[in-house]
């Protein structure tokens, strides 16, 4: 983090909390230290003080990214649903013409 008297952005806050978050899930925090450092975090007016709040917890490895799905796969997906929808029209057409 930059020098640690500056101000606090939403997007800093918002940082820290998503670290607090990924330490809760791994078990490195319980539920109370998570709620009294989340609203810590969300009341810091400085940077030094959103540091302070994850300075006793390790670096967490980059998060994966999820995969995308290639366009071509939501063009298949439309183009499935639009001959199951015209197969299942032309079985109800045949059956009201041919009782």
């Amino acid at each position: 983090m930059p020098e640690p008297a500056l101000r606090a952005s939403d997007d800093d806050r918002d940082t820290v909390l998503q670290a607090l978050e990924r330490h809760t899930a791994v078990g490195r925090l319980s539920l109370d230290e998570f709620d009294q450092r989340s609203t810590a975090a969300l009341t810091a007016v400085t940077l030094d003080e959103l540091a302070a709040l994850t300075a006793d917890l390790p670096e967490l490895p980059n998060e994966p990214t999820r995969p995308v799905e290639p366009a071509s796969h939501a063009r298949h997906l439309v183009l499935i649903f639009v001959i199951a929808f015209v197969a299942l029209a032309a079985l109800v057409a045949m059956m009201l013409l041919h009782p």
